[in-house]
């Protein structure tokens, strides 16, 4: 046998491709098929050094290592066609697979497969090995001692706020609980984003400095404990202590640790999916990767998580924002073991002959045996529903597998790890989601207006009393500290008290309640005078419009204070103030990248 690698250049694409002599020519010709969808009958590979054409009796240990791929129907149809007006017309169909090419790329599948029985290890016992580990640490988050432990590290008020906000913003004020149920899986997905930290090196135990990676050790027993199979050892660059990074499996341990690299994030992550009563799943990348999936009620289906990224639902992900190479996806939960794959990719006939551990058969047949494991007690009536879901699953992952709706969306690279990491991985990519990529929703922001109007009679109020621009400043300044403050309570029980007795600005303020009637409508909130001279401030109406209208009045505050701060004459021709943006558009659908934050607000083009 003789390691070869060689540099394939196909069109303005370039290839590194590993390679055993001793495989033979088709073999590589199957490799080659994989890298760029050239079927092994339609290649033509050219050595370039010894300008030559490859065949199989050509001597692949001598050959030059600079290799050219060209498709035969290519070089066929390298004659400019004159263009019909078809194929004109057709060019907005052009993302459409045709059905020869639907039937060439099957015909390729076939023959991997057929190649794979050959090749494919025929031994089940390494793939059982990488699965079983994941099969005990799913069973973990069925203990009610972890799901209580996950549920009280989480925000759960301000989880369930901004859900209702975000389901709110699309004028949807009386959710079901299955809307509410997706919003708020949502939530928990972004905050677990900004509360987990992902680990490069970690800093010194001893001194916080940076540290550099030594070698890796054996876990103690305290690290054993928590499921430590592995224990990356740094070194400090300051103090040259050591420094002991356990790679812990117990997700119990990781809502302690609150951090890692993906495998602690997608473990973590998933037993606060299951902590909240989401039917959840780990998904193993056996090309190292490790998310979530959850059943969606709302979708009807398993919807993809990647916690690392802060992503949903775009299982095109890796394939096509990372570039990644997948082999095998394989879905781990309390009921079952699933293949996967064919959700995450849309070059199936690519990845089939990266499957080469075990045979197709083979693996349908292991990951059925794993799931009657899983399954075991479970009532008759449960197993049917388990079953029909499978069998719709299995019929949408092939109804999808070909499918071009996305052909058009471009996703991102990686963008959790260090850089020259993810550069050393292939997995770059562009830097974010583009516009296309990002949902189109439905905007209601109907509530900022009323918000913006409501200022006029505050601002009238103030130069009827005739008091100085320093002391309107001052009120409003003290309305924004109460406004502020019901923001940070609870969003059910919101309340603040104004004493008139305390000093002049809430004196003021109290005196010029009538006039901030408007605003607290526009905001859900009432005053309530109570038998102490004080006024509460407190609900009025659904909390939720509450929630939604605070970030609108706060911003809008600042340029209110701003504004006056600039205003030499405190006069009534002064209170025309550019709070409104004239172009915005407070109905309609919207995408996501089009809104300004924090409120939400969306603006369009002005036409002349």
């Amino acid at each position: 046998m003789v390691a070869r690698k060689f540099q394939v250049r196909h069109n303005d694409a370039d290839f590194v491709v590993d390679y055993d002599t001793d495989d033979g020519f088709e073999t590589l010709k199957f490799q080659l098929f994989s890298l760029t969808s050239v079927v092994p009958d339609d290649q033509k590979i050219i050595a370039l050094d010894e300008n030559r054409v490859l065949s199989d009796d050509s001597d692949l240990i001598s050959v030059s290592e600079r290799l050219r791929l060209v498709s035969v129907n290519d070089e066929v149809n390298e004659q400019p066609q004159p263009q019909s007006s078809s194929h004109v017309a057709g060019n907005d169909a052009a993302s459409l697979m045709t059905d020869e090419e639907l039937a060439r790329i099957l015909q390729a599948e076939e023959e991997v497969l057929m190649l794979q029985l050959h090749f494919a290890g025929g031994s089940t016992k390494y793939f059982e090995k990488q699965i079983r580990p994941d099969i005990d640490k799913v069973r973990m988050y069925e203990d009610p001692v972890y799901q209580q432990a996950a549920r009280k590290t989480a925000p759960v008020d301000e989880l369930e706020e901004k859900a209702l906000v975000a389901l709110a913003k699309e004028g949807n004020f009386e959710p079901s609980k299955v809307e509410q149920d997706h919003a708020f899986l949502l939530q928990l997905l972004f905050w677990f984003k900004k509360s987990f930290r992902w680990v490069n090196a970690p800093p010194c135990v001893v001194c916080g400095s940076e540290t550099i990676y030594d070698d890796m050790g054996s876990p103690n027993d305290s690290e054993s404990q928590y499921g430590a199979s592995q224990v990356e050892l740094y070194w400090c660059k300051i103090c040259l202590k050591s420094t002991r990074f356990p790679r812990y499996n117990d997700p119990l341990k990781l809502l302690e640790t609150r951090s890692g690299r993906c495998g602690e994030w997608a473990n973590c992550f998933t037993l606060y999916c299951r902590a909240f009563g989401y039917e959840s799943r780990l998904i193993l990348d056996f090309r190292d990767h490790v998310w979530t999936e959850c059943f969606s009620q709302l979708l009807g289906r398993w919807m993809h998580l990647d916690p690392c990224e802060g992503v949903y639902d775009k299982p095109l992900l890796y394939e096509k924002g990372w570039k990644k190479n997948l082999n095998y996806a394989i879905a781990i939960s309390k009921d079952g073991v699933c293949d996967v794959t064919k959700r995450y990719t849309r070059k199936w006939h690519e990845v089939l002959p990266r499957r080469n551990i075990i045979t197709e058969p083979a693996l349908s047949a292991l990951l059925a045996t794993m799931t009657q494991e899983c399954r075991r007690g479970i009532s008759s009536q449960v197993l049917s529903e388990l079953d029909k879901r499978d069998h719709m699953e299995r019929e949408a992952l092939e109804r999808d597998l070909h499918s071009t709706d996305d052909a058009s969306i471009s996703l991102p690279g990686r963008q959790s790890g260090d850089k020259e990491w993810r550069k050393s991985r292939l997995e770059l990519g562009s830097d974010s989601l583009s516009s296309s990529s990002c949902p189109v929703r439905k905007c209601v922001d109907e509530h900022v207006t009323r918000i913006y109007n409501a200022f006029c009679p505050v601002l009238s109020q103030f130069v009827k009393e005739e008091n100085p621009k320093i002391k309107a400043i001052k009120a409003l300044e003290f309305l924004q500290k109460i406004l502020m403050d019901l923001k940070n309570t609870p969003f059910k029980l919101r309340k603040a008290s104004i004493d008139s007795a305390s000093n002049t600005i809430q004196a003021i303020v109290h005196q010029l309640l009538p006039s901030f009637a408007e605003l607290l409508n526009a905001l859900s909130l009432k005053s309530k005078a109570e038998p102490d001279g004080k006024v509460d401030i407190c609900l009025a109406g659904d909390p939720v419009k509450t929630s939604l209208g605070l970030p609108v009045v706060l911003d809008a505050l600042d340029d209110v204070i701003q504004n006056l701060k600039k205003i030499d004459n405190f006069v009534e021709d002064s209170l025309s103030l550019p709070l409104l943006k004239l172009n915005r558009i407070h109905s309609g659908f919207v995408r996501a990248s089009g809104e300004e934050l924090p409120v939400g607000i969306v603006v369009g083009l002005c036409m002349k």
